[in-house]
């Protein structure tokens, strides 16, 4: 029995000190008992010169705020199963982005004792995502620049051309300053009615790329408007009830707009819903759009190439249009119980 737990401790204590990953113990007062290899490599102090610190000494003051909370909740009984984001200041005064997990360490009476901590340097990952963040938001907002000028372009050139097309063979059919056959007259018309279903399709085209109504009137108009096109288009009850909203910033509106317009277009797709309901609320320092459908409804639990396969990658850019504001965003749907998307975004 004593060989077996001496060769069970030698090779806990092999794990601990050949981890990848940094463990490190501190006692409750912060002062750091033990750490292994890991720890030297992440924050630059030998061992021997970390045993002995307080773990104070390697925070900015905000990461020691996030410490006192985890500790707070910890020693009240409340367990913390996830990682965590905290920042330690290195040797070199550089910054590194940990993914900690801390966990309690009591003694046989149940007393605390210390705690135990581990860390995954994640700087680098966290600094590519960032970056590839700032390029996606330099894209989107590319995009929507370029869906302005298409839009005005549509509407401010094309459009009106069409529309005077339609109003010269106006003239040429009443009359005018020459007669001409019927038959001529009967050709005019049909000339004028594809002229009108024209001009109607370029208003929406421009409307959809970019509505005048986000930038004039807001996002709440913005949605009334979404809601009316989704009624008259395929008859689906569709209601939008809305709290006063302070001015929002233009990039949170545009998302918020963009994420609705991307959901009811799922809804006209896939949806088969008979019934559409759009809140938007005021909570603490966040607005909160609810929509909610009761279609077919869907399994969320999906891999990317199963919603590209299925037309549904619209869902993967609503979550970042979500985060590149700040902001979260929620869907829950199940077949046959139709479903429901949360944007969340700060104010």
């Amino acid at each position: 029995m004593k060989v077996a737990l001496r060769t069970s401790q030698e090779n806990y204590e092999e794990l601990f000190t050949n981890a990848s990953d940094a463990i490190w113990v501190h006692a409750l007062n912060g002062k750091i008992i033990i750490a292994n290899k890991a720890c030297e490599k992440l924050s630059g102090y030998p061992i021997d010169e970390g045993i002995g610190k307080s773990v104070s000494e390697f925070m900015s003051p905000d990461a020691l705020s996030i410490a006192k909370e985890v500790k707070n909740k910890l020693m009240e009984g409340q367990a913390i199963d996830q990682r965590y984001d905290q920042r330690l200041i290195k040797k070199d005064g550089s910054e590194a982005m940990l993914e900690l997990f801390t966990r309690i360490i009591r003694d046989d009476d149940g007393k605390p004792i210390a705690f135990q901590n581990i860390a995954r340097d994640v700087t680098e990952e966290r600094r590519l995502r960032d970056n590839l963040r700032f390029q996606i938001h330099k894209t989107l907002m590319a995009q929507e620049e370029e869906r302005k000028r298409i839009a005005r372009e549509l509407h401010d050139d094309v459009a009106q051309s069409i529309l005077l097309l339609s109003r010269q063979v106006d003239i040429l059919i009443s009359g005018g300053a020459h007669k001409i056959p019927k038959a001529s007259v009967s050709e005019l018309e049909h000339i004028q009615n594809i002229a009108n279903e024209t001009y109607k399709s370029l208003q929406r085209y421009a409307r959809d790329l970019r509505p005048s109504i986000l930038d004039q009137m807001g996002l709440v108009a913005a949605l009334n408007w979404l809601a009316e096109e989704l009624s008259k288009e395929l008859g689906i009850k569709t209601a939008v009830k809305a709290d006063k909203l302070p001015p929002l910033p233009t990039e949170t509106e545009l998302a918020m707009f963009r994420i609705a317009q991307e959901t009811l277009n799922n809804v006209r797709k896939h949806a088969q819903a008979s019934e559409v309901n759009i809140t938007v609320k005021l909570d603490s320092n966040n607005v909160k759009m609810t929509i909610t459908d009761n279609g077919k409804g869907f399994l969320t639990s999906r891999l990317t190439g199963d919603l590209a396969r299925e037309g549904k990658l619209g869902v993967l850019g609503m979550e970042e249009r979500a985060r590149l504001i700040g902001g979260d965003l929620n869907i829950k749907s199940e077949p046959g119980k139709g479903t429901t998307v949360l944007a969340i975004a700060p104010i």
